[in-house]
């Protein structure tokens, strides 16, 4: 049979894997555990092929300079890891972070560690925080609580005290110290970017007796139940506070903040803020999801394209390395079981955001297509390439492959798989090597 027509075939092999992978994962819906342990499964199997049949290759090309292969090498996989993150990246920002939980994840944690970052920007002009260990503070942020009001809505009274420090978001609010009597346009309205009841954490008595919505507003409540949860395993921030009582009673507290006193605690608090960020809830991902469902059918491209970007690195591969008609069964097979779990685990995700099950199978289904054209386009244009180029495309799909398995595979698994993500890469990779004796 024809080369270009068996790298055509082999190409949708190694590929069918993944319309049957997305039926699965529709059909049967298996549990996080047992998906997890075939992503890890998969992995083993790809860094296996990968490695035997890309980067060993790619150095063999070069028998008599071993250092000229590495070159090759070496520029090929960071140049294939560089656009894999790059693309990645802008597709993430399409939607296409919606294909995989490991990239909804990754996407949520970094869009609430801007979150937290923004509120730590806040809190950097109020005297009270910047009195305040910033480490300390940064586990605050973790409980702060989105609160909106109508216009005219009060916000806490006598009944209900201002038992919180209050940062206004966007909006104004009208407040009312103790003692202060309501006489129409006498009382202090504070705008966006401003706060108050902030000594309530301190004291425990807040100085306002009300808090009214001008308008429509929105801020960001610290409460004192939680702020005090954080005080009683802190020694250091109960001592802070307990000078900042002081410095209250003796009238020592003010508005004025030294920006840079006000920046060095900015740059504290937010070091290492990603320790407080937390696992994204199911809820927050599907939350998420929909939201960006919304987006139509750019977002259904992104998607499309962010699943392409994981599974086509190696098409060009599969023709370019075939010799005549022998071609890897490491490589077909190492690459047919990792796809299985990638479509799996994908189309479990996009089926909770409720795309339907013939538009997540005919997605798969024309990836695999396109693997079986480039593996027919490798086998035409690189089989016979000279050996720098080839070497240099081997690196480039070996870069990529890594790229993917790093950020996300192996995180998905080792997310919901724990310790069972070692022991099922482990056997991944041994399978994947003892298919390839089997073509010897």
């Amino acid at each position: 049979m024809d080369p270009v027509t068996l790298a055509f075939l082999f190409g949708g092999l190694s590929a069918a894997s993944l319309p049957l992978g997305a039926a699965l994962g529709i059909w049967l819906n298996p549990g996080l555990r047992l998906t997890a342990a075939v992503m890890a499964f998969g992995a083993g199997a790809l860094l296996c092929a990968l490695a035997l049949e890309l980067v060993v290759p790619a150095l063999a090309h070069f028998p008599d300079d071993p250092a000229e292969g590495f070159k090759w090498l070496a520029l090929g996989s960071m140049m294939g890891c560089l656009l894999f993150i790059g693309l990645d990246h802008s597709l993430s920002g399409m939607g296409g972070y919606l294909r995989k939980h490991s990239t909804i994840s990754s996407r949520l944690k970094r869009r609430k560690k801007q979150h937290y970052r923004q509120i730590l920007d806040k809190l950097s002009v109020l005297d009270l925080m910047i009195s305040l260990p910033p480490d300390e503070i940064r586990r605050v942020v973790s409980d702060i609580e989105k609160r909106f009001f109508e216009a005219g809505e009060i916000i806490c009274h006598e009944e209900d005290p201002c038992a919180a420090l209050f940062l206004i978001e966007y909006g104004s609010v009208r407040i009312q110290h103790h003692g202060e009597e309501e006489e129409q346009g006498s009382l202090p309205v504070l705008k966006a970017g401003e706060a108050f009841g902030g000594l309530a954490l301190v004291t425990g008595l807040s100085p306002i007796a009300r808090a009214i919505a001008v308008e429509d507003t929105v801020v960001w409540e610290i409460h004192k139940d939680d702020f005090n949860e954080v005080v009683a395993v802190s020694p250091k921030l109960q001592q802070n506070l307990e000078q900042i009582a002081e410095k209250h009673k003796a009238g020592e507290l003010n508005d004025g903040i030294d920006p840079d006193q006000s920046r060095s605690w900015l740059q504290a608090a937010s070091q290492n803020l990603e320790s407080e960020l937390g696992k994204p809830t199911e809820a927050e991902i599907m939350h998420a999801a929909h939201a960006a469902k919304k987006g139509g059918s750019n977002v259904a491209l992104a998607i499309w394209l962010g699943i392409a970007l994981d599974g086509i690195p190696e098409s060009l591969i599969i023709g370019s390395t075939m010799e005549g008609s022998a071609v890897s069964l490491a490589l077909i097979g190492g690459l047919f079981i990792a796809n299985l779990p990638e479509s799996m685990s994908s189309a479990v995700v996009m089926k909770k955001h409720g795309s339907p099950a013939w538009l997540i199978v005919g997605m798969w289904m024309s990836l695999m297509i396109m693997t079986a054209v480039g593996a027919a386009f490798g086998n035409i244009f690189i089989a016979d390439a000279p050996l720098h180029l080839r070497a240099l495309l081997e690196g480039l799909a070996a870069g990529a492959m890594l790229a993917m398995i790093a950020q996300t595979m192996l995180p998905e698994a080792y997310d919901h798989g724990g310790w069972l993500t070692g022991l099922m890469t482990v056997i991944g990779f041994l399978t994947a090597i003892w298919m390839g004796t089997l073509g010897h």
